[in-house]
């Protein structure tokens, strides 16, 4: 009992003497001029600890936690995530279609890499041929033909050129989006450019 309590009292003076360095080094470059304290992880300390106007927190037992991002997700790790969260839209403000876009609920299908040139399901048609314009494409414009902005059953990846189909009608779902089935029907990946949605 004798040992762990003198390893504590000892561990508790180099855990508040660590602290108290950090402070008076922040306390000297704040009275010297412009002062930075950089990002750094030490694993195993944690705590508060504050003298005057600084205060010093800590987490006990994480690891570097970093993070990661893949198309439109980003992952944090840990109670101190490494990046800042980065809000990204697949669709710039910029563009023409934006305006839609928002009005159909941002859906996500329109970023998909081939949805702009017909991909309107998401899938190629699998084993053995794989080709990234087919029957489930046609399907869903069949599903779709003539359904307007405001119809609650459209389903807006049917929408692939992400354009009405003008005056008088406005149907989102038209020839134009039929005539990019056509043209791509039965192509696969290598035979497509895979970056929509494409510059304008």
């Amino acid at each position: 009992m004798r040992t762990r309590c003198g390893f504590l009292k000892w561990f508790g003076s180099v855990l508040a003497g660590g602290c108290l360095s950090v402070l008076m080094i922040a306390t000297m470059a704040h009275a010297t001029g412009p002062y930075q304290i950089d990002w750094h992880t030490i694993d195993g300390g944690g705590g508060t600890s504050s003298g005057g106007p600084y205060v010093l927190t800590g987490t006990i037992g994480q690891p570097d936690a970093d993070w990661c991002v893949g198309g439109l997700y980003e992952l944090l790790g840990g109670f101190w995530p490494g990046a800042p969260i980065i809000v990204e839209e697949c669709l710039p403000s910029t563009y023409s279609t934006y305006e839609d876009w928002v009005a159909l609920g941002k859906p996500q299908c329109w970023c998909w890499p081939y949805q702009c040139d017909g991909d309107a399901d998401g899938v190629d048609s699998g084993f053995p041929f794989s080709y990234r314009v087919f029957i489930g494409d046609l399907a869903l414009i069949v599903d779709n033909w003539q359904k307007k902005i405001d119809d609650t059953t459209l389903d807006p990846c049917a929408d692939i050129d992400h354009k009405d189909s003008g005056f008088p009608f406005h149907y989102r779902v038209f020839i134009a989006d039929l005539a990019k089935i056509v043209a791509n029907w039965k192509k696969k990946d290598a035979e497509l450019a895979g970056n929509c949605p494409r510059a304008e």
